[in-house]
């Protein structure tokens, strides 16, 4: 089923490259919607942002303009999308740390190492999948990463923002939270919490509501 999926996610990603019309917004919806049903784990968003990329490459042409064009619209696509789970996240952390029944500490700590790795894992993602793509298109994407990691990112603006509201937050609520040492097992129920979070956030941002 997870491999289907990433097929589906990986022709949309294509289809709308070749298409060529919304490509940012196409993109966007694409990440939020795999990623607003249960799956907002790490692991589980790396494997989303390869098969859009991956996508993306499939529907690009080889002539290196209109490869940057695309490519790039993708890029920010993405990156927009990681900015609303990292809000979604965010807002997840706070409903958690009120609720001492059913969340540890422990979840807390890995949610918060996960929100803060959200930039790094966009970009690491973004990496690995260029290695595998053809010359022009390998390229142009590592040209991004390079200029992005110049400027900043629309996620890493929102991790910074958020990051710095929850140590306060958590802070008011006695927690006091040490990000050093966190195992990788725990956090699933956070970023389950998160997941159903993200559809709400993508919603309140969407081209109807706005209107």
């Amino acid at each position: 089923m997870i491999e289907n999926n990433r097929q589906q996610q990986q022709e949309a990603a294509r289809d709308s490259v070749i298409r060529g019309e919304d490509i940012h917004d196409e993109v966007r919806q694409i990440v939020v919607d795999a990623l607003k049903n249960g799956q907002m784990e790490p692991e589980h968003i790396k494997e989303v942002l390869q098969a859009v990329v991956n996508g993306a490459f499939e529907g690009a042409t080889e002539s290196e303009p209109e490869a940057k064009e695309v490519l790039k619209q993708t890029v920010t696509g993405i990156d927009d999308a990681l900015s609303q789970v990292a809000q979604a996240s965010s807002l997840a952390i706070e409903e958690a740390a009120g609720n001492v029944e059913e969340f540890t500490e422990h979840d807390l700590k890995r949610a918060l190492t996960d929100l803060n790795d959200l930039e790094k894992l966009f970009f690491d993602t973004l990496s690995e999948v260029a290695k595998g793509g053809q010359e022009v298109t390998s390229n142009t994407i590592n040209n991004i990463i390079h200029h992005l990691q110049q400027s900043s990112t629309s996620v890493g603006r929102t991790v910074s923002e958020t990051s710095s509201h929850l140590t306060d937050f958590l802070s008011s609520k006695g927690k006091n939270i040490h990000l050093a040492d966190v195992a990788k097992s725990t956090g699933a129920s956070v970023a389950s919490v998160a997941s159903g979070l993200l559809a709400g956030i993508a919603e309140s941002l969407s081209p109807e509501a706005k209107k």
